[in-house]
């Protein structure tokens, strides 16, 4: 039985960059045409959804029609690349999905990109927040960090992360403190927010390396961190701190930066501010005031700012634009915003977090749109304090085993399922509140998507989807989304894959369409049954997908072990079915499988004909394992 997890990587030759250089090419009308459109849609009925992320029939890009509403979607203009969707997987969230007996259920539904949602980016608290079962640091003992211990997140946080992982490799992991330990504090408190002691700046920077050390010796590379969590709030009741924006400016630059550097953490990125767009009834001035403060010191050393969308009007979003053009250097992201108990009405919630959350941010320069809790219990817990009323994106009742996808858990899957971390936003059409709002990607393989949201609350509109001079009409209802995503005619482009020893082909046995079918070599020819697409994931991996049967290269039983067998399988996205082309700079690769870390090899090349069997092997520098990659 082949067992099977999640999502994968990207390649690397001179045939395959080649290859995905086109992507950022002009495509001419005659290429567009016939380009097959995949399509997930969510629907409304009166307050609750009906359809949800539901696979729909497809639709093909043909000649225009006389549709009068239009949505370009235009290539030659381009804006920020994305870093992923996601939301915050809490000590509260970590311990309901980690106790479920859904638990690979649920992890599936949020990471898996064939199967789920395709979450690439999770948030993730160093030490306790307002949802947590009781209040923790990785320090507890003044004065030095000798005590310094991740031993609370062992049992059940870290092995969700690895898990998440497992399923999609491109899940990055963002990390935020709620407060320094207690002992670093003027305030000597974990709550009641205080101010780190300046005379702790360089202490407090090592309690950052240490845990970045610490994840990463769980195989858990943390992608960036920011300073604090909303500094201007002092929390009676949970883990707080308080900085200013001279505090944030002086301990990145003089103290977070060059130890994260020293450490070998130089591409982790660092964040400012991490609070609402509005505070105290107008913009914030705090991210702006950190990039000018000392002369702008915190520019080189800070990479962007991050923002809440509490305490601020609809379309603040177009704060962030207001910062990325004072600093058009500096990244922005979206890292919080919850539902909850206040807000019923999920058709409209669905609407709202789109338009608010997600799109607005997006077309303001956002590279990140995360939610709060991924989960929460019936009771919007467990919590030691904060909101009281909170909706994760999944409720998860561990009291009958169950668990349910809320509205929020849609608004982001919409995203996550067809925009890859690393793609970059595109210029499309949006037409605005009541009416057709969208934002498209090009991905890293080169493919297209774009999601399109009615957010008139009464009417079906009809509009036709224009690009590279062909077009397709879709009619979305009232108060629901689609996400379409297409391959720009990347499904065309097919290898075959050549053995430097024996000049021969892989192949299908057979040629089978079964699940299992062996992988052999053979002498080669033009069937389709030795034709491979190549479908970039991430990180220079590749699932090689056949023409013949639109099964995957797969390792079989995940094996990690000299001389498994390769074998075609349904696509999963799993790490056993990606592979990565090491060019060996004489016209061939190695192509080596993710999972294990070995090559693709044929069993006893040096007397073999056709049929002999492909296996992952060591890497030994041979002819057995050095493959040409043909474009067909």
């Amino acid at each position: 039985m082949n067992s099977h997890s999640p999502p994968g990587h990207p390649l690397r030759s001179k045939l395959t960059l080649a290859a995905l250089a086109l992507g950022a090419l002009p495509f001419s009308t005659a290429q567009a045409a016939g380009e097959s459109v995949q399509v997930w849609l969510t629907t409304t009925s009166g307050s609750t959804l009906s359809k949800k992320l539901s696979a729909e029939a497809a639709k093909t890009f043909g000649p225009e029609s006389g549709t009068a509403t239009v949505i370009d979607v235009n290539e030659s203009v381009t804006y920020q690349t994305i870093d992923g969707f996601g939301g915050a997987l809490t000590d509260s969230s970590a311990w309901l999905i980690f106790n479920s007996p859904q638990r690979n259920a649920i992890m599936n539904d949020l990471f898996n990109v064939g199967s789920g949602a395709g979450y690439s980016m999770v948030r993730l608290p160093m030490g306790s927040s307002d949802f947590a079962r009781n209040h923790y640091t990785y320090d507890q003992t003044c004065c030095d960090l000798n005590d310094f211990s991740v031993s609370h997140d062992v049992p059940y946080i870290i092995p969700l992360l690895q898990q998440a992982r497992q399923i999609n490799p491109e899940v990055k992991i963002m990390a935020v403190p709620w407060s320094a330990p207690a002992w670093l504090k003027f305030n000597n408190s974990l709550t009641g927010g205080g101010y780190l002691r300046n005379d702790q700046y360089g202490l407090y920077a090592n309690y950052f390396v240490k845990f970045l050390q610490a994840y990463s010796g769980h195989g858990l590379p943390i992608h960036s961190v920011s300073i604090q969590n909303e500094p201007h709030h002092a929390a009676a009741n949970y883990a707080s701190m308080q900085m200013e924006p001279a505090d944030q400016s002086n301990f990145a630059a003089q103290n977070l930066r060059p130890a994260l550097n020293n450490a070998g953490f130089g591409g982790v990125k660092i964040l400012a501010w991490d609070h609402n767009w509005y505070e105290n009834g107008g913009v914030s001035r705090f991210p702006f005031d950190v990039m000018s403060h000392a002369g702008g010191q915190a520019q080189a050393a800070v990479a962007g700012a991050a923002y809440h969308c509490y305490e601020s009007p609809d379309g603040a979003f177009s704060v962030q634009s207001d910062f990325r053009n004072t600093y058009p250097n500096e990244e922005v992201h979206f890292t919080e915003c919850s539902g909850g108990a206040w807000a019923t009405d999920a058709a409209g919630n669905l609407t709202w977090e789109l338009r608010h959350n997600v799109i607005g941010p997006l077309r303001n320069w956002a590279r990140t749109s995360l939610y709060w809790n991924i989960a929460l219990d019936p009771n919007h817990g467990p919590r030691v304090g904060g909101c009281e009323n909170c909706r994760g994106m999944i409720t998860v009742n561990n009291g009958n085993g169950s668990y349910t996808k809320n509205e929020d858990y849609y608004v982001w899957a919409h995203f996550a399922k067809v925009v890859r971390s690393g793609a970059v936003r595109l210029s499309s059409t949006s037409l605005g509140n009541g009416n057709i709002e969208t934002v498209a990607f090009r991905n890293p393989d080169g493919s297209l998507s774009l999601v399109a949201l009615n957010s008139n609350g009464s009417q079906a509109l009809t509009f036709k989807v224009r690009w590279a001079g062909q077009s397709f009409d879709y009619t979305l209802p009232a108060r629901s989304v689609a996400s379409f995503k297409w391959n720009r005619g990347t499904a065309s482009t097919a290898y075959r894959i050549v053995n430097k020893a024996t000049g021969r082909c892989l192949d299908i046995a057979g040629p089978s369409t079964a699940d299992g079918a062996a992988i052999h070599q053979w002498g080669c020819h033009t069937g389709s049954s030795q034709q491979w697409a190549m479908e970039a994931t991430d990180n220079g991996f590749y699932r090689l997908v056949s023409r013949y049967s639109g099964k995957a290269l797969d390792v079989a039983d995940m094996s990690a072990a000299d001389g498994a067998k390769l074998q075609q399988w349904s696509v999963t996205g799993a790490t056993h079915q990606q592979f990565k082309p090491v060019s060996l700079g004489n016209g061939y690769s190695r192509l080596e499988a993710r999972h294990s870390g070995k090559v693709l090899d044929v069993t006893d090349c040096t007397t073999s004909t056709d049929g002999a069997r492909l296996q992952q092997w060591a890497w030994s520098n041979n002819d057995c394992q050095q493959f040409r990659l043909e474009p067909m």
